[in-house]
């Protein structure tokens, strides 16, 4: 997202109040994606859907529908999502632009064609006593979502923030207006539909954008694939991730304790999942802030201090570009801190304030605080883990995710085992374990970066 964070900075040179709301505006939406937009559109929709009193139940069983299409797509493609993002890349610096389409293109049609048979194996076996119409609207919007997720990516690294802000909103603006209309008369069949039908908007926006921005012949996958050039440990780094981000919903939805049957085999955990999805909300300011800060001034520091090797600079030269990246770093993860860490503040402050806006008991209170505090350390892990792949020290990024991971799964089972009081702690301890070992491995890593660059990649 670097080429959008640069072409973001020129409004911030206006130097007026409306151009820093601009710029930050923009920068929150496109760091956010389709994942949190998700959670915001089917969050508002049930909001109103329920507040004109439509089909409630067709509402919860939609939002729990649409949240197990999130994860699964998530969790599908995490594993090719950073191999290809990185073999396109290495593409791109080896001047193949022509070629890059082809690749593209390959792989969403793999992609979705291999969603599609999974979502059909799927629906055998699991979703049998469900409506044939039910199953087919779930199939499509996984192979939608497995799409989206690949081409958001692509959509990212284009400069046109604009175009890729502007069919964000019509999607999500089509899904929530949409589903309105078409819950009124259908109910739970209304609002997927309404779902799949500003997905697909979306999926087809983001083709064109991409192909456009790499126009090109195309080839045979196999005369451009190279096997030889892929970073398989990035198979490992998206699985471990996307599977952390959601342990601890599963273990929560699969508990009976702490969840119920909502349609076919989905069941849902109302006391975790309204307090964990209104805190994924609350980081779209520190994700912004992600964006102008590690996305884009640690990146000129990034290519500053490879310039400098490149171009044969001296001793000294490449000890002052060292320190500018040592210090991009650590002013990018302070300021995020500082961002998120207010967010942090006023959020536990005004926690019954916030939930009694939205409509919701001030019995979850707790377990929404655990959360906020969790998804902000989550927003400072995934920080590390953008400058390790920078970096390009793949096997500290499986390490860190691995015991993401590891520590998720373990200390959410002992919270639950723990009764409600510790419910969100287990997401929360995960995170900080993660996140101070991936600080005190990134110090050392940045001091040690001149051996690691001469010495340990021969």
């Amino acid at each position: 997202m670097a080429g959008i964070g640069f072409e973001l900075r020129r409004i911030l040179k206006r130097r007026t109040y409306f151009s820093l709301l601009q710029a930050y505006g923009f920068a929150g939406i496109v760091s956010s994606g389709p994942w949190l937009l998700s959670i915001f559109g089917i969050l508002l929709l049930g909001f109103l859907a329920v507040s004109q009193n439509e089909h409630s139940s067709a509402v919860i069983e939609f939002q729990v529908s649409v949240t197990y299409l999130i994860m699964s797509s998530l969790i599908f493609t995490g594993p090719v999502q950073l191999l290809f993002t990185r073999y396109i890349a290495d593409m791109l610096f080896a001047r193949e632009r022509k070629t890059v389409i082809s690749i593209i293109l390959m792989m969403i049609a793999s992609t979705c064609a291999l969603g599609g048979i999974l979502a059909y194996v799927i629906a055998i076996m699991f979703f049998a006593n469900t409506p044939i119409f039910y199953q087919f609207l779930m199939g499509t919007g996984f192979v939608e979502l497995c799409g989206v997720w690949i081409l958001t990516i692509m959509g990212t690294s284009l400069k046109d923030y604009k175009a890729l802000v502007s069919w964000y909103l019509v999607a999500y603006t089509v899904i929530v207006l949409a589903g309105i209309y078409l819950g009124a008369d259908r109910g739970l069949y209304g609002y997927l539909l309404a779902f799949d039908l500003g997905q697909g908007i979306l999926l087809m926006s983001l083709g064109a954008m991409v192909i456009r921005q790499f126009p090109g012949m195309l080839s045979f996958p196999g005369s451009v694939l190279s096997t030889q050039r892929m970073f398989w440990s990035l198979t490992l780094v998206g699985l471990f991730f996307n599977a952390a981000v959601w342990a601890d919903k599963l273990l929560f939805w699969f508990t009976p304790d702490t969840s119920g049957l909502v349609i076919g085999p989905l069941r849902a955990s109302p006391i975790y999942d309204v307090p964990i999805f209104l805190s994924y909300l609350l980081i779209v300011p520190g994700l912004a802030i992600f964006l102008f800060r590690l996305e884009t001034d640690f990146v000129e520091a990034y290519e500053a201090y490879n310039r400098t090797i490149v171009e044969g600079g001296n001793y000294s030269e490449l000890l002052i570009a060292k320190q500018g990246m040592i210090n991009a770093t650590r002013t990018g993860l302070w300021d995020i801190a500082k961002v998120q860490g207010i967010t942090v503040i006023f959020a536990i402050a005004f926690t019954p304030q916030i939930l009694s806006l939205l409509g919701y008991p001030v019995s979850y209170s707790r377990i929404f605080q655990f959360d906020v505090i969790g998804v902000s350390l989550q927003l400072l892990f995934m920080s590390i883990l953008n400058v390790y792949f920078y970096m390009d020290l793949r096997s500290r990024s499986v390490l860190m995710t691995l015991i993401f991971f590891l520590g998720n799964v373990i200390f959410t089972w002992l919270s639950l085992q723990g009764g409600p009081f510790f419910y969100g702690m287990g997401f929360m301890f995960s995170l900080f374990i993660a996140d101070t070992l991936g600080l005190v491995l990134l110090q050392r890593d940045l001091r040690d970066i001149d051996f690691i660059t001469f010495v340990r990649s021969q």
